[in-house]
C-alpha cells in the first residue's frame, strides 16, 4: 500500500501542482492513436475506423500507471467532413482519470493531398479512492482533488499518399487545484501541450515500405520530448519498428495486418541511460503496449491505413 500511495502522490504532483492540463499520455504507438492527439485526424482513413490501445507503464511496480484509449472516426456524408469520438481511462495508484471527447474535422483539397482543420469538445474527470490509513498524509490529501470539467482541443493535419504532418493542442483548458481540495478551470497559454507529427512513406521495390516519422511534444514547464521512429512494412502485412525517445527510452514495435481490415500492434519501451538523472531508467521507463485497429470498408487495392 505504501508503494501505491507513493505512486499516487507522484502522479498527483505532476498533474495537479499549481495549474495543469489533464494528464497527457504519450503512447509509443501513436500511429494507432492519431485522433487522441489531433482532432483533425478524424476521417483521414476514408472509411470507418476503430482503434483500441492499452499501455502498462513502470512494469514491476504495484499501482503503476495503466492507460486505455478507444478511438472511433470516419468520413461524413459530405466528403469534406470527418467525425469521431475518443475515450480514455487511466489508473495510477489510487487515482483514476476518464475523458470523453467528440471530434469534428473540415477537410479541404490542397495540392496532391488534404488539409484538415479539427475541433474537439468533451469532458475530463478524476477520482481519488480514499484509504483511511493514508488519508491524513499531507502529500496524499493535497493531491486528492476530484473533478468533472469540460475541455477543448484544436488541430491541423495534412496528408498525401506519401507524407503526413500534423500540429495540435489536444487540451486547451487547464485545471487548477486549490488548498481546500477543489479543482477549477484556469486557462493559461503557458500550460499548453503542443504536438507535432510528421512522416514520409518511402517505397523500396514492390514489397517494402519504409516510414521514418517524428512525434514532438512540448510543454513550457518540462521542455520537449521527441520520438524518432523508423517503421519497415513488408507486403503491406507485417511491420517492425524502432523508436528513440529523448526522455530515456528505446522502443521496439511489431504490427501485423490480419486480412484487409484488422491490424494488431505491440510495443515495448526499454529504459536506457537518461542524462538528466545519470542512470538507466529501467523501472520508470519500461512499458508495454498492445493496439488493435479495425478499418471497415477497407479496399483490397488500398494501402495500409496506418499513416499517422
Amino acid at each position: 500500500m505504501k508503494k501505491v500511495m507513493i505512486i499516487t502522490a507522484i502522479i498527483g504532483c505532476m498533474t495537479f501542482t499549481g495549474q495543469a492540463q489533464d494528464k497527457n499520455i504519450l503512447f509509443s504507438q501513436y500511429m494507432f492513436n492519431g485522433l487522441t492527439l489531433n482532432p483533425a485526424y478524424a476521417g483521414s482513413h476514408e472509411v470507418f475506423s476503430a482503434g483500441l490501445l492499452s499501455r502498462y507503464q513502470w512494469l514491476g511496480f504495484e499501482g503503476a500507471p495503466k492507460d486505455y484509449a478507444l478511438n472511433l472516426h470516419g468520413p461524413g456524408k459530405n466528403t469534406r467532413t470527418g467525425w469521431g469520438a475518443n475515450m480514455m481511462y487511466g489508473t495510477s495508484g489510487l487515482r483514476s482519470t476518464f475523458s470523453l471527447f467528440a471530434n469534428y474535422a473540415y477537410r479541404l483539397p490542397l495540392g496532391p493531398g488534404t488539409l484538415s482543420m479539427g475541433l474537439k469538445a468533451g469532458m475530463a474527470s478524476a477520482n481519488q479512492q480514499i484509504d483511511e490509513s493514508i488519508a491524513s498524509d499531507p502529500l496524499y490529501s493535497e493531491n486528492a482533488s476530484d473533478y468533472i470539467l469540460p475541455n477543448f482541443g484544436i488541430g491541423f493535419y495534412y496528408n498525401t499518399k506519401r507524407l503526413f504532418a500534423g500540429f495540435s493542442v489536444p487540451l486547451i483548458l487547464g485545471y487548477k487545484s486549490s488548498s481546500n481540495g477543489s479543482t477549477t478551470i484556469n486557462h493559461d497559454f503557458a500550460m499548453y501541450t503542443y504536438y507535432l507529427t510528421a512522416g514520409v512513406h518511402l517505397h523500396a521495390g514492390e514489397k517494402w515500405k519504409i516510414t521514418p516519422s517524428l512525434l514532438a511534444l512540448y510543454e513550457s514547464s518540462s521542455g520537449a520530448v521527441l520520438d524518432g521512429t523508423l517503421n519497415v512494412l513488408y507486403r503491406e502485412l507485417f511491420g517492425v519498428g524502432l523508436s528513440y525517445r529523448t526522455s530515456g527510452a528505446l522502443i521496439a514495435m511489431l504490427n501485423y495486418r490480419m486480412g484487409y481490415q484488422t491490424t494488431v500492434g505491440l510495443a515495448y519501451d526499454f529504459g536506457i541511460y537518461d542524462y538528466r538523472i545519470g542512470d538507466i531508467n529501467w523501472y520508470n521507463r519500461s512499458s508495454f503496449e498492445i493496439a488493435i485497429q479495425v478499418d471497415l470498408g477497407f479496399k483490397v487495392n488500398r494501402t495500409n491505413p496506418i499513416v499517422f
